[in-house]
């Protein structure tokens, strides 16, 4: 053991750990240990140095050890949740009732995983369906787009029931399902033509009603969209011919209705013409018919005042020849007239009379008496 230790060198007594001494590795702490118990009684100091330095390399061992741990473990249960998201943790595979909020947050290391699940409104589109009418044509519903959203007070429940892929079961599946039925139970031309923009609300009035039944709820379904299918290229080129003629139809149909149109402003405008030409003919006559009342109105008016003046001149000659046969009755009494027929006898020379019983002997006799 003394040879062994003689056989060291000096350098190598002074430092035993040093690097730069040695060609080969630093030794163990068992073989540090060892060298230590073989050295002589008379290197206490040494055997002393040694024992410390070794303890302290294995506290700094320790602490090292220590701080990788606690450095693992606050590397491992820190995670962060984005905005629009929420978590949910797995302990040792088993999904627990709780729910984070976006922003950062400490699970147990180790031990514990999570998850991350969109709360957000998220548009998916679905992969191609096929479906089979009920007069046995083949179609294809291509990019249907789906926008829905998750309650997060469902979420754990709806994991728990259908995993983590809950949307495909509750959603997606239920859309594929719901539409091959409705394409069962119509004909390619109801599918394909009449009753195409009823499918989408038969559809999601149907998936809703499985989401409330199976998911209690726990996903809204914000917009669905179902782009025609795609159907056999002979009959889509029937389609096509049908659609052909009835564009054709609609525009002889249009066609007529422009000529209806020109037909009844052309009777619309005869009528207007005629009734406006009756209007101005009534007007007219109207016209006539209050001049020739106003010409015999101003006729009737003439007449009473030629009326009135000829009464008049009648009741003046009336009242003057009464007043001239009042006068003359008044003037022409018997002695008057004895009077005047003498004075005209009295210019006459001669008389002839042929005795009383002649005309002028009778008068005189009547006039002058006996």
């Amino acid at each position: 053991m003394h040879s062994t230790a003689r056989s060291v060198p000096k350098s190598a007594e002074e430092d035993p750990l040093s690097s730069t001494s040695l060609s080969v590795p630093p030794p163990s702490y068992k073989q540090a240990q060892d060298r230590i118990l073989t050295m002589p009684q008379s290197s206490t100091t040494q055997r002393t140095t040694w024992t410390f330095r070794y303890g302290c390399v294995a506290v700094t061992a320790t602490v090292v050890v220590a701080i990788a741990i606690c450095i693992a473990c606050i590397a491992d249960s820190y995670h962060k949740i984005n905005e629009g998201f929420v978590g949910i943790y797995f302990r040792h595979g088993a999904l627990r009732d709780k729910v984070s909020n976006p922003g950062v947050h400490f699970m147990m290391p180790f031990v514990d995983d999570y998850e991350e699940v969109q709360i957000r409104p998220e548009t998916h589109t679905m992969d191609p369906v096929l479906s089979i009418t009920k007069d046995g044509i083949e179609n294809k519903f291509r990019e249907i787009n789906v926008i829905t959203t998750v309650r997060k007070d469902k979420l754990t429940f709806m994991a728990k029931k259908f995993g983590m892929d809950f949307k495909k079961a509750l959603v997606f599946d239920r859309i594929k399902e719901d539409l091959r039925i409705f394409c069962a139970n119509h004909t390619i031309d109801e599918v394909y033509n009449t009753m195409f923009l009823a499918i989408v609300a038969h559809v999601r009035e149907n998936v809703e009603k499985s989401i409330s039944r199976l998911g209690e709820d726990g996903i809204e379904i914000l917009n669905l969209v179902i782009p025609k299918p795609e159907i056999p290229l002979d009959i889509a080129h029937n389609y096509k011919q049908v659609k052909v003629q009835w564009t054709e139809q609609l525009v002889a149909t249009q066609q007529q209705k422009t000529e209806r149109i020109k037909k009844e402003t052309e009777l619309i405008k005869a009528v207007a013409d005629a009734e406006r030409q009756k209007a101005v003919l009534e007007i007219t006559i109207q016209e006539r018919i209050i001049e020739k009342e106003g010409a015999k109105n101003v006729s009737l008016i003439n007449n009473e005042i030629k009326k009135a003046a000829e009464n008049n001149e009648a009741d003046i000659a009336k009242y003057k020849l009464e007043k001239e046969a009042e006068a003359n009755n008044a003037l022409y009494t018997d002695k008057y007239i004895k009077l005047n027929l003498a004075k005209s006898l009295s210019n006459n020379t001669k008389f002839y009379f042929s005795g009383q019983q002649s005309e002028l002997g009778s008068l005189f006799n009547k006039i002058l008496g006996n």
